[in-house]
């Protein structure tokens, strides 16, 4: 039962290290490389399910009955690694690690944004960007704290489902070409642009 629960949590950590290491990148300071597992995120489903079987099986053979046999000899008090209140630890670290990418954006700090006292000005500039490689929220999140990083920018909103980000920025301050610097520095790939 050790062995099984350690293989549930090892293939549930796998099936989240598409979206825990952009985090950790970013807690960190390093997030270069972060985006290059996006690879992970397709066998996500089979490690997922890996995880279920390994915990489900786990949980079963914790919980069968096991048949007594009448004998004089003495039982022995199963170690910490056998007992339920370790695979219920074991489980719950396994379910945080599988729903992670649901509640990603919480462990994000936000920037607050910069509040435009004037009129749209000439230098106000909207930039369309195209990002391939962003595979669940964790990703919108790794990206909008990178490019809230740069000077003059006012607003992100990241869409991995779009595969797209909208920034608003002062061109006065930053240009294009440090918002795609900014993206591809996660590990993502900035694939077009478009300003206005």
């Amino acid at each position: 039962m050790k062995t099984t629960g350690f293989i549930g949590l090892f293939t549930a950590f796998v099936s989240s290290l598409c979206c825990t290491v952009p985090l950790l990148a970013v807690v960190i300071g390093t997030s270069g490389s972060a985006g290059g597992l996006v690879w992970f995120e397709s066998f996500r489903p089979y490690s997922i399910a890996l995880t279920l079987g390994a915990l489900g099986w786990a949980w079963y053979e914790q919980l069968k009955t096991k048949k007594m046999i009448d004998c004089a000899c003495e039982t022995k008090k199963p170690s910490f690694w056998q007992t339920k209140g370790f695979l219920s630890m074991v489980t719950a670290v396994a379910l945080l690690l599988l729903t992670f990418p649901s509640y990603s954006k919480l462990l994000y700090g936000e920037k607050k944004q910069e509040v435009v006292q004037s009129a749209q000005t000439a230098s106000q500039k909207v930039a369309y960007v195209t990002i391939k490689g962003m595979s669940c929220e964790s990703c919108e999140h790794h990206i909008k704290k990178e490019v809230n990083k740069l000077k003059g920018v006012s607003a992100v909103d990241v869409s991995y489902q779009k595969g797209s980000a909208t920034i608003k920025f002062d061109s006065k301050k930053t240009s294009i070409a440090d918002i795609k610097k900014a993206v591809d520095a996660t590990g993502y790939k900035v694939t077009s642009t478009k300003t206005l």
